[in-house]
């Protein structure tokens, strides 16, 4: 799917789906503003980059309304919306296997954070988050 493909989307639901639509036209801006900084053509990558960053945020400011004890009604539709287009995550164990993976095909000299990181940051549906304490324990053995 591309941005265009979005907007076009957009368009036709606006007046049925409100809802979607603004989710739609957030996630747009935000891929088309990326790719104006990177000053490249845009991948669907972008899109699922950009769709798990809002969907992160989201996640954190509904944490933060129930706090408050404020509704979430309209953040969790934004939160169903946007998990469509966020890539599928690996699990713990597929995660692991994936660090192995790169840390295996580099060579001994070069296995270190500053030449693993990228490499791992290039995989489709990895927690970065949980990647560091998995690179240390390898490294590490």
């Amino acid at each position: 799917m591309t941005t265009k493909e979005m907007f076009k989307e957009r368009m036709q639901i606006r007046k049925t789906d409100p809802v979607k639509a603004s989710v739609l036209g957030i996630l747009i801006d935000t891929v088309q503003k990326n790719i104006r900084e990177s000053g490249r053509e845009e991948t669907e990558a972008d899109i699922k980059q950009a769709a798990k960053k809002l969907y992160d945020q989201t996640l954190a400011t509904i944490a933060e309304y129930k706090k408050g004890n404020a509704d979430t009604t309209q953040l969790e539709q934004e939160l169903a919306i946007l998990e469509a287009y966020v890539p599928a995550a690996l699990s713990p164990e597929q995660t692991e296997a994936e660090v192995k993976k790169v840390i295996d095909s580099l060579p001994a000299e070069e296995r270190n954070l500053k030449n693993i990181m990228p490499k791992l940051k290039e995989i489709e549906g990895i927690d970065m988050k949980s990647v560091r304490a998995i690179v240390d324990k390898i490294l590490n053995a």
